[in-house]
Formats: C-alpha cells, sequence, structure tokens
C-alpha cells in the first residue's frame, strides 16, 4: 500500500483562500458626450451599440447598483470605498445626476463605510456653480485633457469642430484654486507629440497628481 505525506495544513497561507473585496466602483453616469475626439474608440469606434442604450443612467439602475455595493460592503465588513463616476461626459446636464448616483450609494452602504467620490470630466462643463455643488457635496474632480496646450488638445474638439481647450483651461484655473476637490488629471499619450513638453505643461495647470493612459489600438493602427 503507497502512503503519502500528510496534507501540510499548518503551514498553508489561509489569506490564499479569502476572496479580496473590491474597494473601487466606476459607475457611468451619461452614455453621451459633447466632444467627438478623433481617437475616441467609443463614438468612433465600429461598434455603434451605444446609440441603442439610455443616454442617461435611469434612476432604477443607480438605485439597484447602489444596493448591490452597499451588498458587497456589508458582505466584506468594509469601512471604506471609492466610487469613480465617468461617461460619455457625467457633467453632460449639469451636475445633479452624478449628485444624485452618489447620495444612493452613501445611502445604502452602512453608516461607518466611508465612500470618497470622485467625477472624471472634460471640463467643458464645469462651471463654477457645479464645482460649487460638487465640492460641497464632498466629490472631487478630475481633469481629462492630452496636455496644457491647446496645440496638445488639437483633437479634442466638440460636433461642430470647435476647440474644447478654452473651456478646459478654464475649468483646470477653477480646480486650481480649489485643491481640496481637485483629483487630478488624466491624460492620453498622443506618440506625435513630445513627451516632455506635454508633463512640464501639465504640471503648469498644478494638479495633485497626473495619470497617463495609452490610445486604443490594435495591429492596424
Amino acid at each position: 500500500m503507497t502512503t503519502h505525506p500528510q496534507w501540510p495544513h499548518a503551514v498553508l497561507d489561509p489569506t490564499a483562500h479569502r476572496p479580496t473585496p473590491f474597494r473601487q466602483f466606476v459607475l457611468k453616469v451619461h452614455g453621451r458626450c459633447n466632444l467627438d475626439c478623433s481617437y475616441c474608440y467609443v463614438y468612433r469606434g465600429r461598434d455603434d451599440g451605444w446609440r441603442e442604450r439610455p443616454r442617461r443612467t435611469p434612476e432604477p439602475t443607480m438605485r439597484r447598483t447602489a444596493a448591490r455595493i452597499a451588498e458587497h460592503v456589508r458582505e466584506h465588513g468594509l469601512d471604506r470605498i471609492r466610487v469613480e463616476l465617468h461617461g460619455g461626459e457625467p457633467l453632460l446636464t449639469g451636475p445633479e445626476p452624478v449628485l444624485a448616483y452618489v447620495r444612493a450609494v452613501r445611502e445604502a452602504v452602512p453608516a461607518d463605510c466611508r465612500v470618497t467620490a470622485t467625477v472624471q470630466t472634460n471640463g467643458t462643463r464645469l462651471t463654477a456653480a457645479a464645482l460649487d455643488r460638487l465640492a460641497g457635496a464632498g466629490v472631487r474632480v478630475g481633469l481629462s485633457l492630452d496636455g496644457g496646450r491647446a496645440t496638445h488638445n488639437a483633437r479634442r474638439v466638440d460636433h461642430a469642430g470647435r476647440p474644447a481647450w478654452p473651456a478646459a483651461r478654464a475649468a483646470a484655473r477653477r480646480l486650481a484654486a480649489r485643491p481640496e476637490t481637485y483629483a487630478g488629471i488624466l491624460c492620453t499619450i498622443d506618440p506625435a507629440t513630445d513627451p516632455h513638453d506635454v508633463y512640464r505643461s501639465l504640471l503648469d495647470l498644478d494638479p495633485p497628481g497626473v495619470d497617463f493612459l495609452l490610445p486604443h489600438a490594435n495591429w492596424a493602427h
């Protein structure tokens, strides 16, 4: 009879058998955007399924999503989570849809769970009044840019071909004056631009941090 050594339960790492909870949730607020960026993989891509989806996330979907997040928080005993609001352009119709989503999540989770909320915007709809409302609700604001100069953002235009940079620059200045609300800049890398120039230009906007994204690509592009 063949014998085998006893299974070494005592030396196994028990954490390897435990699920790792999510602490960050990325939620879509709007399914449309006021910009027509030439490199956009959603609205310029071959898959136009977005046309058949709701323009804005319905309230029942918001409430159900908030309830599911709360279930996850309770199941894992989480004391903090992050909620990131995206689009499309999440401020397309003003700050209220963003605020409603954040309220839904905060009301659903247990009282001892801290919800840090951030909205990622192209800045063109970030008026002073909108920023006041977001800041008042404890929602931080991240700005999406391709660089800190007009030439860097030449591919970011609206549906009439007008540049988005003037409004985005104004948004960057407003955010720089509210550092407690400024979440930073999200920059899509353009291989055709000078990386040092882009980086220095972004620092001139006084962000608390910069994250870089690679453009969507495949073997043909």
